[in-house]
């Protein structure tokens, strides 16, 4: 297994132990036999106390720290818990990056580097046991503390809340210490950073979430779940500005996953990187021509654009600079035309939605194109017949086309959800005169003398 390690750990160890036989040197042979009798006999302490004998007296001994090593895995297979576990497991580990370190070190006599090919197998296949025995716990209270939290999500009395919720703080914590165990043995593999970066994910601690899943991001080539998690994370807290370098390195990795490079733009929007929002729509149309909000988001865009320009051209006319007012104007028409190409667009592929048909209509509408916006409100008006301005815009649209027939529609159906608006009534009162209705105009007229009173 792959850990950083040095061989300082190993005389750290040795040193912290006093030798029984500190007055006389025994031959080294004789405290690795003694030790293994003592562990055979159940006597583990006592052969602990040898092999720091023979550490100290001949330094690092491959057969001494191979035993040694298993004398931990005895301990951590003796202790019932997760968290009983790990001082073992750390010791354990240590010993045997400390055989491997000595069986690789050609400084050290070979009479003291035994069997290495066979103890340094025998120690890989135990990590590799172990981690595979921590990972799989860790994942059987994963999966239990998932089911938890789907019933607390359906409890309806406290006691069975308060049930579930001490269950799940359970299970969270010894899911988390069997990662733990796990990255104590290899740290450089990323799945134990997911699995402790999604629980504290659940329990909203976003911050610590983070932290986690970035040191798992470190020791892998698959890094799109955990980059996702970052950026949502980040989001979650708020930090949109954050959340963009994740989103943009997962949308390079996976350029045709649109619902997260569409979170992307929203990230952009949020922290005024317009330019970049742009770009990635553009993007998202070329792997998906007709998305919605791609679509929608550029038009918005030009809208805004266009809209800006307006409100210059009306400031250099108050300034008696018409030659630039209407130069800007032309400009704002032109931007304007843009944001109806990509409005007509999604209402071509969306005809039955609701977005994009009231700002196509109110952008018609101001550039004088009235069939077009009475078009875009009477089929608004089909769509969401219960919304009194679809109904209204529709009949100001016909009206400036002084097609009154067809504006009287509209403003019947704006009546009849909103009776008491008197220039309604108004209107129809003229639309009425216009087009030789004498009865409604009669009626119209009696409705404005009621909201006059």
């Amino acid at each position: 297994m792959k850990r950083c390690f040095c061989l300082a750990t190993l005389f750290v160890l040795i040193l912290m132990a006093a030798s029984v036989f500190g007055q006389r040197k025994l031959p080294a042979k004789a405290y690795i036999t003694s030790a293994k009798i003592d562990v055979m006999e159940g006597r583990p302490q006592e052969a602990i106390v040898l092999l720091d004998s023979l550490f100290i007296n001949y330094g690092p001994v491959s057969e001494g720290l191979g035993l040694m090593g298993q004398i931990m895995v005895d301990f951590v297979m003796a202790v019932p818990t997760a968290h009983a576990k790990v001082p073992f497991v750390e010791k354990m580990a240590a010993y045997f990056d400390s055989l491997r370190l000595c069986c690789s070190n050609e400084k050290i006599d070979k009479k003291y580097r035994k069997d290495c090919d066979n103890l340094v197998q025998n120690a890989d296949s135990t990590e590799v046991r172990f981690w595979r025995e921590f990972y799989n716990a860790g994942l059987e209270q994963l999966t239990s503390l998932q089911e938890f939290s789907n019933e607390l999500a359906n409890a309806q009395d406290s006691e069975t809340v308060a049930y579930y919720s001490k269950a799940i703080d359970t299970k969270a914590d010894t899911c988390m210490a069997y990662m733990s165990l796990a990255l104590k043995i290899d740290s450089n593999d990323h799945r134990p950073f997911i699995a402790i970066g999604s629980i504290l994910e659940g329990q909203k601690k976003y911050e610590e979430a983070i932290q986690w899943f970035q040191k798992g991001l470190a020791h892998t080539d698959d890094s799109s779940s955990m980059l996702l998690s970052v950026a949502y994370d980040y989001v979650n807290l708020d930090k949109y500005c954050d959340a963009i370098p994740y989103f943009e390195h997962y949308f390079r990795l996976n350029p045709t996953d649109l619902p997260n490079a569409n979170n992307l733009t929203i990230c952009y929007i949020k922290c005024e990187k317009y330019d970049q929002a742009i770009e990635t729509y553009r993007k998202m149309l070329d792997v998906d021509s007709t998305h919605s909000g791609a679509l929608l988001g550029l038009a918005s865009f030009y809208r805004r654009d266009a809209g800006e320009l307006t409100k210059k051209a009306k400031q250099l006319s108050d300034e008696k600079k018409e030659a630039e007012s209407k130069a800007t104007r032309e400009r704002a028409n032109i931007v304007f035309d843009s944001a109806l190409q990509y409005y007509e667009r999604h209402m071509k592929s969306y005809p039955d939605s609701l977005a994009g048909y009231d700002e196509y209509g109110l952008i018609n509408y101001i550039l004088g194109r009235y069939d077009k916006a009475a078009n875009a409100f009477k089929k608004l008006g089909e769509l969401q017949p219960d919304k009194v301005e679809n109904w209204i815009s529709m009949g100001d649209s016909y009206f400036s086309l002084n097609d009154f027939n067809n504006a009287i529609t509209g403003y019947e159906k704006a009546v009849e959800l909103s009776p008491d608006r008197k220039i309604l009534w108004e209107r129809l009162s003229f639309l009425y005169l216009e087009t030789g209705k004498p009865d409604k105009k009669a009626k119209a007229d009696k409705e404005i003398q009621r909201l006059q009173n």
